[in-house]
């Protein structure tokens, strides 16, 4: 069965025995003689824990940039299972976060890549061709190769999508949504395009599915214009009001990818990873992030 509710992985044994006595239990006559009541089966879930996989030895390359995106805490205060139908958003090329989702849920779990449409990268990017397209991971029919992980093998499927145009066929069947430092553009240009994306991904999940948001975070401060999405900041209060419109319950705020040092007063792509060049913007470290867990209503 598909995790509803959030749980970390160190709770899971607890919830299974203390659903193992839910069930109402007879007292025998003679207790010194009586058989133990009999106990519900339960499955412990196979394959690699949450934790398992982010020690794995194949994101040699990637730990670097634990200390700065916390994969475990991150996920952990998403309630994210193995079992969980999993949609990335804006996952690109064998994304960061890719390398860890798709060996999570490949034994029981599913893994969607929900992209932007064409007509909001055009607008994003300088140059769209085949080599930006390849390297942003926007082709959907590509999306399995896209989200590969060398060694893993999915159970089920890894299929692709536009925000805008998630198929009627998933609705009510993911578990989780994530966004990870995927939202600043889909508040940018004229006709902003996240009252659509949020309404898509409502329908997409389950009664009592999760969204978590990792974003670049604006001073609530600022200037509009400045945390438009332009230079890749947003306000958290603007975030949670755009989830809020789409129905969304707001659940619970986290610091944990939290930078102090980051005055977030300039474009975010100045700091690593994109930027590693300059002493003075690297001494900073990756930006100051929003850590947000969403709910739609069961």
């Amino acid at each position: 069965m598909k995790a509803k509710v959030i749980i970390t992985m160190s709770a899971m044994a607890l919830l299974l025995a203390a659903c193992s006595n839910d069930s109402e239990t007879s007292t025998a006559d003679s207790p010194s003689s009586a058989a133990p009541p009999a106990m519900a089966e339960t499955s412990m879930p196979t394959g690699p824990s949450l934790e398992d996989v982010i020690n794995d030895e194949r994101r040699a390359g990637n730990q670097g940039r634990d200390e700065w995106r916390h994969p475990l805490d991150t996920l952990s205060f998403f309630g994210i299972e193995p079992d969980m139908t999993l949609i990335e958003v804006l996952p690109a090329n064998g994304g960061w976060y890719t390398q860890i989702l798709n060996p999570l849920t490949a034994e029981q779990g599913r893994l969607i890549g929900v992209t932007y449409p064409d007509a909001l990268f055009s607008q994003m990017m300088g140059t769209w061709n085949e080599q930006t397209i390849e390297r942003m991971g926007a082709d959907i029919t590509q999306m399995a190769r896209y989200l590969s992980v060398e060694g893993v093998e999915p159970s089920q499927p890894i299929v692709g999508y536009t925000i805008d145009n998630i198929p009627d066929s998933e609705n009510g069947q993911v578990d989780a949504a994530l966004f990870f430092r995927a939202m600043h553009h889909l508040f940018r240009f004229d006709e902003p395009l996240i009252d659509t994306a949020l309404a898509e991904v409502y329908d997409a999940l389950a009664p009592g599915g999760v969204v978590g948001v990792v974003q670049h975070r604006a001073p609530e401060d600022a200037d509009s214009a400045f945390a438009s999405g332009n230079n890749g900041y947003l306000k958290q209060s603007d975030v949670i009001a755009a989830f809020e419109r789409a129905g969304f319950t707001f659940e619970e705020a986290s610091e944990i990818n939290a930078n102090p040092n980051d005055p977030a007063d300039g474009l975010v792509w100045r700091l690593p990873p994109t930027r590693t060049d300059n002493p003075e913007t690297a001494a900073i470290g990756e930006s100051d992030r929003m850590t947000i867990r969403f709910r739609k209503p069961s």
